[in-house]
């Protein structure tokens, strides 16, 4: 795997679907983000966790993708939540305000206690 690739798991905890997003997230690929995780919602899910512990860089389309599909859950009724902010993609996050916007878990054991 390259330093640029992005790679999106999906796995199940419960009711939970996680989806594990590892590598960079930009312009090229935060599409294919948020095609997954509309795809997702607009399938009925109704919790989704998106773990970013494995991030190792996004840009201001990341931000895009996630805020598009966290709209897209509320439209849907459904929960969405992220986890595993680190280091840099925390700061980010604090930075452009976006700590606010997001429901931010610390772990993804602690996500799914209160999401499941």
């Amino acid at each position: 795997m390259n330093n640029s690739a992005l790679s999106i798991g999906e796995t199940r905890a419960g009711s939970v679907c996680v989806v594990t997003l590892a590598g960079r997230i930009d312009s090229s690929n935060a599409n294919d983000v948020m095609a997954a995780l509309t795809r997702l919602i607009t399938a009925g899910e109704k919790s989704i966790l998106v773990d970013l512990g494995a991030v190792l860089y996004l840009t201001s389309a990341a931000f895009r993708a996630l805020l598009v599909a966290t709209d897209e859950a509320e439209r849907q009724a459904a929960r969405f939540a992220l986890c595993s902010l680190a280091g840099h993609v925390r700061e980010l996050f604090e930075m452009g305000g976006l700590t606010e916007v997001f429901a931010i878990h610390e772990s993804r054991e602690d996500a799914l206690r209160q999401l499941g």
